[in-house]
């Protein structure tokens, strides 16, 4: 079979000016990747390796060999590494190798110019090492994208074949010409067609796969943000409502008061009493507020833990003498007796939080005459601190409730103290977030026993 090179030659030219304005057209209107010109670069230096060798008659014979010798060894490694670079990765060790190997191949070729036959062999061997690397690259990315397994194949296809074609050259007797008709050169224009279009249908599909994953990505974090979005909408309006109803009404009972005390005539008693009203209101309102601003941070990812050296007597004595007040108002007696200095690696801040909302609960539910203890130990290289009192206890369906993340529930105390609920709902996050544990014991009428534990050591970052 006869084919007319030229002819042939001529069209592959054409066919590869389309593969380029493609790839910019993708460059400059999807994807904007450096890899796209690599390859649109790699086949721009084919199309001008195959315009010199067909006016080769007009230039020096070892300037258009050398020409061409470099653009068509530097087209297999450019188009080979824009092809595994898909995902826009620069392999730097891998570029070297390409770098490296190109060169040597040149120098190589310089020193066979003379030689037709065995300047082809180099070149060829030259195209199947690069398409075999770029084969190989693309395999092991199969399972992340369908469309590198075709454009593995149909390089691997060339690679083997030009392997084939190199040692079918070097063992001709006579000097190979490129454009002698020939089987194996007429097989290698088809597989050349064959692997042209076939290796850019795989590109184009395997960008359109790219584009697919990358909405897919980007839907996922649209749905993330406006997920969101909704916890922070329900945040918000969680926080006008305590605002409006639970601080607002702390403060009305403070005004109240005070106007009483400037109105009335009273004696020292009555007027202690009442200052006493005002002084436990406002203790449980800054209780109140700290606990807001505390859970909205938490909730906005605003809160920051930084650990440091804490001893726990200390923290538990100050929260105990900051309850003092309220504890006495119901005449009720807080107990903590250290048994020895305890350090740990905490949150100072969170471990006060923690402490001060178990104690105020404590005192909500227990009644006028009743005892709170709190008590700290250490065991397997932890701390177990529980603050216990006799007051009304719970059922194990409030219990169930309370320690549910999902619920926020809040019930009057025994002298019909308010509440937000926030309290419980903040031990439970800001026990988690210290890598300790928190349950409770409790009997209706004979108390509760809230425990939780911390790491001695400290808590993860």
């Amino acid at each position: 079979m006869a084919l007319d090179y030229p002819s042939i030659l001529f069209f592959l030219a054409l066919n590869n000016l389309f593969i380029i304005a493609l790839f910019i057209y993708q460059y400059f209107y999807h994807h904007k990747q450096w890899y796209l010109l690599s390859i649109a670069l790699g086949i721009a230096f084919q199309v001008f390796a195959i315009v010199l060798f067909n006016f080769r008659d007009h230039f020096p014979p070892l300037f258009s060999i050398r020409i061409s010798s470099f653009l068509l060894i530097s087209s297999f490694a450019l188009t080979s590494f824009g092809l595994l670079s898909f995902n826009g990765k620069i392999r730097k060790k891998l570029l070297w190798v390409f770098i490296v190997a190109a060169f040597l191949v040149y120098f190589c070729a310089l020193i066979v110019e003379e030689n037709n036959t065995m300047l082809n062999v180099i070149r060829i061997s030259s195209s199947s090492f690069f398409f075999g690397v770029g084969s190989y690259y693309l395999f092991i990315n199969k399972n992340k994208y369908k469309s590198a397994l075709l454009i593995s194949g149909v390089l691997l296809i060339y690679s083997l074949f030009q392997l084939v074609r190199a040692f079918y050259i070097y063992q001709l007797d006579q000097s190979y010409i490129y454009t002698t008709n020939s089987s194996i050169g007429n097989w290698f224009l088809i597989i050349s067609l064959f692997v042209i279009s076939g290796s850019c249908i795989g590109f184009i599909m395997l960008l359109k796969e790219i584009d697919q994953k990358t909405i897919l990505e980007k839907n996922i974090i649209i749905q993330q943000s406006k997920l969101k979005l909704e916890e922070l909408h329900l945040t918000q309006n969680k926080l006008f409502s305590i605002i409006a109803h639970d601080l607002r009404n702390p403060f009305n009972n403070i005004i109240g008061l005070s106007e009483l005390l400037q109105e009335s005539d009273m004696d020292e008693v009555e007027s202690e009493e009442y200052i006493d009203l005002i002084n436990s209101t406002a203790k449980n309102t800054l209780n109140l507020l700290d606990n807001l601003l505390s859970w909205a941070k938490s909730q906005t990812g605003e809160l920051r833990f930084t650990p440091e050296k804490v001893n726990l007597s200390k923290v538990i004595t100050e929260i105990i003498w900051l309850k003092e007040s309220l504890a006495k108002a119901k005449n009720i007696s807080l107990n903590y007796s250290p048994t020895s200095d305890i350090e740990l690696s905490t949150d100072r801040n969170i471990l006060g939080t923690i402490l001060r909302n178990l104690i105020s609960n404590a005192i909500k539910f227990t009644n006028k005459g009743g005892a709170i203890y709190v008590i700290a130990t250490t065991s397997g290289g932890e701390v177990e601190i529980s603050v216990c009192d006799n007051g009304v206890g719970m059922s194990e369906e409030i219990i169930r409730q309370l320690l549910d993340p999902a619920t926020t529930m809040t019930s009057p105390g025994t002298e019909n103290e308010g509440g937000s609920g926030l309290g419980l709902v903040l031990c439970r996050e800001f026990v988690k977030r210290l890598d300790g544990r928190l349950w409770v014991e409790s009997e209706v009428g004979k108390g509760s026993n809230f425990k939780f534990t911390l790491p001695l050591t400290g808590m993860r970052q």
